[in-house]
Formats: structure tokens, sequence, C-alpha cells
């Protein structure tokens, strides 16, 4: 009979960096597919010019995994005082291509508010290959992830991001 390898703990450190993006942000669409949910994110000034834009993957794995926290989070800070507004114009996003980077996928949503004021919405990946086998090893290790996204806001705008988040499944 085999015996029952030892399962290691895993902690997630706070990534050093976020390589890849860190924005202000004032508008944010979310579109449902089949198994995964894509983000957009945009900073527009008052003549609706859009400055700054991000995009990513969110899987129904992750959103899943991550609800019971983001959910009680949410919980605590509670529903958006100010009513978002609509984002209706965001850049449409052609295929990836030789000329563009592919689009991020999230593995995990960190977030925090300071002053109850401002706000961070912070998207991390690492691989689950890698975390599977740290697990398996038995031993407690700490992993670094890659700091996806750094996305700055109001505290009223990742309210209504984290209630849009799971308003279907409430």
């Amino acid at each position: 009979m085999q015996k029952k390898q030892p399962k290691g703990t895993v902690s997630l450190a706070h990534p050093l960096q976020y390589a890849l993006f860190s924005c202000m942000a004032n508008r944010f669409a979310l579109e449902r597919e089949d198994g995964f949910t894509v983000a957009h994110f945009g900073l527009v000034n008052s003549s609706g010019t859009l400055l700054d834009s991000f995009i990513c993957i969110l899987p129904e794995h992750t959103l899943k995994s991550l609800k019971e926290n983001l959910v009680q989070y949410s919980d605590k800070i509670g529903l958006p005082k100010k009513k978002m507004p609509a984002w209706t114009s965001r850049p449409m996003i052609a295929a990836p291509g030789p000329d563009r980077l592919t689009i991020p996928v999230v593995d995990f949503i960190h977030v925090c508010n300071w002053h109850d004021a401002y706000a961070e919405i912070c998207f991390w990946n690492f691989s689950q290959g890698y975390l599977a086998d740290v697990v398996n090893s038995g031993k407690d290790k700490t992993v670094t992830p890659n700091g996806v996204a750094l996305i700055r806001c109001k505290i009223d705008f990742q309210r209504a991001f984290l209630a849009s988040l799971y308003e279907d499944a409430q």
C-alpha cells in the first residue's frame, strides 16, 4: 500500500515589482465567457480620452478559489457610495500577433485600501505546476508570484469592481 506523501504549505509573498503593467484606472468592464472573464481597465480623462488601458484574463477556477476571501473583503469595505460611469467605448483588442503581447492570465487577485479613499487591485500569476510540486514536496515554502499588474484607483472603483466580479453568483 502506498504511503501518503506529506503535503507542504505554500504562502505567497507580494511581488517585488509589476513589470508588465502599473496604472491608475477610473473605468472597468467585464466580459464573461465560458470558462473565463476578460477584465478591461482604463483611465479616461474628463474629455473622454482614453489615457491608458489594461486587459487580463480571469479564469473561472481563479474566481472560484478567491471568491470567499474577496467577498469577505468586499463585505468589510461595503458597496460603492457613487455610481461608476459605464465604460462603453473601451478599445477593441486585436488578436495576439508578432507586434502585440499576449493577454496575461491571472492566478491571484490581491486588494487593499487606505484612508477609506484610495485602493489597489493587484494581479499576480504563477505556475500551478510549480506550486503543486512545492505542496507535494512536504516542505513549507514562500513563493513570490509574478506581478502582472498594479491598478491604483479610488476605493469606490474597487468596491464596484468587486461587486461586479461576483454579481451573477450572489
